[in-house]
């Protein structure tokens, strides 16, 4: 009983280590909650925090040096209600944030500029009609604020780009660019976002793997655009986007061949390499290339009578609702990623490299279904042809990897993720609302409402524990 004791106890103190309060500030947050909007945000060229906090009513800026000292601070009457949503942020020169206040669609946008200074504002207006145009995804980068679009008809995106006020539209045209399925059969890149929609990867934190097995990945990068896509098992096509020139280069890397000739693949992009997972029912291979040259830095085959060796976690089954469960061995593992999207995440942590190999799905139509029964059966996979019977849900297959810097398997065990902390501090403070999460520095900042003291709190949280306290 004493060492059980002992254990929950060390358990809480290591949760303790591993996150500490920042900072705190009077506020409250009145009217009608869907007006209720917090956004944390980082000038990335002084390193200052910026706070943006929103009622029905009224607007809250506070800015912290980048030693999370508050500097300034600035409150005022908020926009007319037609722009509801707070879509995101720029900086200008003068270290002072505009914001993009919009209506739901994005159509009607308002640029307001605050000086904290001078207390002042200054305010544009933009239609945008987004003519035959699907919105992708929004994201701020360089301190400046995107609108990502597809055309729906033609191969071209569209950028629309927000800065000190102004707004300017860029076209990116992929008509001089060669789209093929795994046949040879010419495609277009309308039809492959049709099935594959754009998913934009969080470059400076983890992502779960539910977004690494989409085909179709955006990653935002400085001074760059990446979109990666693996609808084609044989390979992976990359466009590299310059956002001064707006140039568009491609690259392609063959995805490893298996012995049938056949299977399933994806790809993930991390600090100038491509990591690249091919898997059928009898071999699993994972290898990574460097971006620049293509050339393969490692690689690893794993055939189905054989351990993984390069694994530090059991190969898991995951049912939404359910615990994870082990399953015995390689061959079981490659059988059930046969009826799965197979993706992977590479996250850096402060001490190595976590790669997150396996497949999702997010239920089946009775097509799948039934698809996927007959497939099962007729491969002897009786097992899985049961569970497929009775559980369509949710469904995650996967194992953990950890490297060192220089790509070598580790056998050190993985601390504890920033996100499993801040998961769990969520989970047990039910008066924290409207969570706002960036990477800064080497470690996150949550910032958020305190409904009990009604205070905004800012918490820093780290990867692992932190033995300096």
């Amino acid at each position: 009983m004493k060492k059980l004791i002992a254990f929950l106890i060390l358990i809480q103190c290591n949760f303790l280590l591993s996150q500490t309060i920042l900072t705190t500030f009077p506020l409250e947050l009145k009217k009608s909650k869907e007006y209720k909007q917090i956004i944390n945000a980082e000038n990335t060229n002084t390193h200052d925090v910026f706070v943006f906090a929103s009622d029905k009513e009224t607007l809250t800026i506070l800015k912290y040096n980048s030693a999370l000292f508050l500097s300034n601070q600035y409150s005022l009457p908020r926009p007319d209600l037609t722009y509801k949503l707070l879509a995101g942020y720029s900086f200008n020169n003068e270290e002072n944030p505009t914001l993009y206040w919009s209506s739901e669609d994005l159509k009607k946008i308002m640029a307001v500029q605050y000086d904290l200074n001078t207390k002042t504002t200054v305010a544009s207006n933009f239609d945008i009609q987004f003519s035959k145009e699907s919105i992708v995804t929004s994201f701020q980068e360089n301190n400046t604020f995107y609108i990502l679009s597809q055309k729906d008809l033609s191969p071209k995106l569209m950028l629309y780009i927000f800065k000190n006020g102004n707004k300017e539209e860029k076209t990116l045209d992929f008509t001089s660019f060669k789209f093929e399925n795994k046949k040879t059969e010419a495609l277009t890149l309308n039809q492959i976002l049709e099935v594959c929609p754009i998913e934009k990867m969080e470059t400076n934190q983890f992502n779960p793997l539910f977004k690494g097995t989409q085909k179709t990945k955006l990653y935002v990068l400085k001074n760059r655009l990446l979109i990666t896509l693996d609808h084609n098992y044989k390979e992976t096509q990359v466009f590299d986007i310059d956002l001064s020139t707006f140039e568009i280069q491609e690259k392609k890397f063959p995805q490893p061949a298996t012995k049938k000739q056949t299977g399933l693949s994806n790809s993930y992009y991390h600090e100038n390499k491509i990591y690249q997972l091919t898997t059928n029912e009898d071999e699993l291979i994972f290898e990574i290339k460097e971006y620049q040259s293509g050339e393969t830095i490692k690689n690893i085959l794993v055939p189905k009578t054989d351990t993984i060796l390069f694994k530090n976690s059991p190969l898991w089954v995951q049912m939404s609702g359910q615990k994870p469960k082990e399953i015995k061995n390689t061959a079981k593992f490659l059988q059930r990623m046969l009826f799965l999207n197979v993706g992977l995440t590479v996250y850096k942590t402060p001490k190595s490299i976590l790669i997150t190999l396996g497949g999702t799905n997010e239920g089946q139509s009775n097509y799948d279904l039934s698809t996927g029964i007959n497939a099962s059966v007729s491969g002897n996979f009786t097992d899985i042809a049961y569970e497929l019977l009775n559980y369509t849900g949710p469904t995650t297959v996967y194992f953990e990897s950890v490297f060192d810097k220089k790509l070598q398997h580790s056998k050190q065990e993985q601390d504890p993720l920033a996100i499993d902390f801040i998961s769990r501090f969520r989970e047990e403070h039910f008066e924290v609302l409207f969570p706002s999460i960036i990477r800064y520095k080497n470690y996150y900042i949550m910032g958020y409402y305190d409904t009990y003291a009604k205070q905004y709190t800012m918490r820093k949280f780290i990867d692992g524990f932190d033995r300096s306290f």
